[in-house]
């Protein structure tokens, strides 16, 4: 360039715009469509182009003029060969003076000259790390660039380098943040919406809904999920929750919102009914998304099933997101309590309950540790000898407000609130070291045994084999002298179950297994389950006044304990004819309200002694 003022000047006017380009949003191409356009402008050439790595690390054409230099570029781009390929992976500049003269690259030289171009500069952009990509810069007649030429080209290079390294940092601090964003949103192990973007979202399809519009809310808990960390692992665990997300996509429409928003908990927005098909279609989605569960998860075994609960909003009643899904929480443990692998419409009778349910919780945490719980026993019979053979032990909370409350009053609740393990374990302690307690105080007169329910999530909770172990060592009680008494189909959907009781079995614990003959009924199962008391249902012994079937169906029980090894008690005796029907068919053991209610310790300890 004949006059360095004018290139002085130049240069200064493109630092200008390069600093205004990179102050304000702009895309890497931009930048360099900016850098060749500066060389044309600042250097004395014909032609220029850049080249930048593409994906794999090739280098490709950014951006070049004129047209016939262009072409160029992507011949060297096309052939993977050329000034720029040596500058990029030299990281120097490579130059020649002649094409036809001078160069590595004969195919290339051969191009350019037909092409009318002659001298070739080829410059690597520098960056921290390598090159970022090069700046070619071309004459078409045969004269070699000049030191200051080679300079005044540097320069363009390097600021062009400096502000891509710019670009690279703001992109990785976009894309971080972007990510951060997805994170926040996202659940890690399936990918899906949070709780927080999924109200949101439901916010704005409740605000839009006109007169005769409505949508649907699932709210869908995983069966199993514990069972499957404990018995496979927490992998296995992982991988049910996974395969429940993608069966649940592949479940429902395209359109439709599914979300996880616990460990085993799912919300699914289903949008675009009418008032009229809304209850019909959300239901069948449900349904449909229940046989989906149906088929076993491959590679680990288990068995995944989903409890669904429903509920429907309309244009005419809206209602806000944590309400509905309130609703379809409160829809959820309908079907649940119905049953693994069900679903369930929203119930308003059932969603009063829920929520009087949960006002009760945070006055049973205080009761745990107010000492407002207390134990009832009732006792268990000997029939032909009017002995009180054993006492069954029955939970009582004393509140403050609504006074003495019987457990089904309360332990929903507590199990709901996850509280049925530490009330559990309080009631075996209090059970034992009453038994105890009258062994000192009545001698022989003492009861021989005491009968504890336990419920079903008692049984699976891996503490319960140390918590009655301890509370009869605590007492100084015999294992046979505790009775833990269980509903027929408590335990029977669960394995778990069965082996816990049976590892307690053969501590020397005795098993009773309730109301029996209103559940289950399979006498197959019976003769595998570790059971030594059967206590038969009071619908049976209800019946002996109006049912002539009634009597021989209890004898046959009877008899069938009897076969077993079984003690057979009979419950719900109400009065004193019940009780003589009862002696004739040979039944030893029976308890009910004619033989006597419910009572705190002191009363019975005093009954026992007269």
């Amino acid at each position: 360039m004949d006059d360095p003022g004018i290139a002085h000047l130049e240069l200064i006017d493109v630092v200008r715009r390069f600093t205004r380009t990179v102050t304000g949003e702009f895309s890497v191409a931009q930048l360099l469509g900016d850098l060749v356009t500066s060389a044309l402008r600042v250097l004395d050439v014909d032609g220029a182009g850049v080249v930048v790595p593409g994906p794999g690390g090739v280098l490709a054409l950014a951006s070049a003029a004129p047209r016939d230099v262009e072409e160029l570029e992507r011949f060297q781009q096309l052939t993977q060969d050329g000034p720029c390929f040596d500058a990029f992976r030299l990281e120097q500049v490579v130059t020649s003076g002649d094409l036809a003269l001078e160069g590595d690259w004969p195919a290339y030289q051969s191009f350019a000259v037909e092409q009318g171009v002659h001298t070739v500069a080829a410059l690597p952009l520098r960056g921290r790390d390598g090159a970022l990509g090069v700046l070619t810069v071309y004459r078409r007649r045969p004269r070699r660039f000049s030191t200051r030429d080679l300079a005044a080209a540097g320069a363009l290079a390097d600021l062009a380098a400096s502000y891509l390294a710019v670009t690279a940092a703001r992109d990785e601090a976009r894309a971080a943040r972007e990510e951060l964003a997805h994170l926040a949103a996202h659940d890690p192990l399936t990918g899906l919406p949070v709780r927080s973007v999924f109200l949101q979202r439901l916010d704005a399809a409740v605000a839009a809904l006109g007169p005769g519009a409505a949508l649907g809310l699932l709210f869908v808990d995983l069966d199993g999920l514990k069972y499957a960390n404990d018995t496979y692992g927490h992998l296995a665990g992982d991988e049910l929750i996974r395969e429940s997300a993608r069966r649940l996509r592949a479940a429902l429409r395209p359109t439709d919102l599914v979300a996880r928003v616990g460990g085993d908990e799912f919300l699914v927005l289903l949008e675009g009914f009418t008032t009229e098909q809304a209850t019909r279609e959300a239901t069948a989605v449900a349904d449909r998304v229940v046989r989906e569960f149906a088929a076993p998860v491959s590679g680990t075994g288990v068995q995944p099933s989903a409890s669904i609960g429903v509920v429907v909003a309309t244009g005419e009643d809206p209602l806000a997101p944590e309400a509905l899904v309130s609703r379809a929480d409160a829809a959820m443990y309908l079907a649940k309590s119905r049953g693994r692998g069900r679903s369930a419409l929203f119930d308003p009778a059932v969603y009063a309950h829920a929520s009087s349910r949960a006002h009760l919780v945070p006055d049973l945490q205080r009761a745990l540790s107010a000492g407002e719980l207390e134990l009832h026993y009732q006792p268990i019979v000997d029939i032909p000898s009017a002995r009180v053979s054993a006492v069954e032990a029955l939970v009582r909370w004393q509140h403050p407000e609504r006074g003495l409350l019987a457990a089904e009053e309360f332990i929903e609740a507590a199990e709901h609130a996850r509280l049925i393990g530490a009330l559990g374990a309080w009631v075996l302690q209090t059970a034992c070291r009453q038994l105890a307690q009258w062994d000192r105080e009545l001698g022989a007169a003492s009861p021989e045994r005491v009968f504890v329910n336990v419920s079903v999530h008692e049984l699976v909770d891996e503490r319960l084999e140390e918590q009655v172990v301890r509370s009869l060592a605590q007492a100084g009680l015999a294992p046979g002298r505790l009775v833990l008494e269980v509903t027929e189909s408590g335990f029977l959907d669960d394995p778990r179950g069965v082996a816990v009781l049976s590892r307690l079995r053969s501590l020397g614990c005795a098993l009773a297994i309730d109301d029996f003959g209103s559940g289950y009924s399979s006498l197959g199962r019976l003769v595998h389950l570790p059971a030594s008391v059967l206590k038969i249902d009071r619908s049976f012994t209800q019946a002996l006044a109006t049912t002539a079937e009634a009597t021989p169906v209890i004898a046959s029980v009877v008899r069938l304990g009897l076969d077993l090894g079984c003690d057979v008690v009979v419950e719900g005796v109400e009065d004193a004819s019940t009780l003589q029907r009862l002696a004739d068919v040979g039944c030893r053991l029976a308890q009910g309200y004619h033989l006597s209610r419910p009572v705190p310790a002191a009363q019975l300890t005093a009954a026992l002694s007269a």
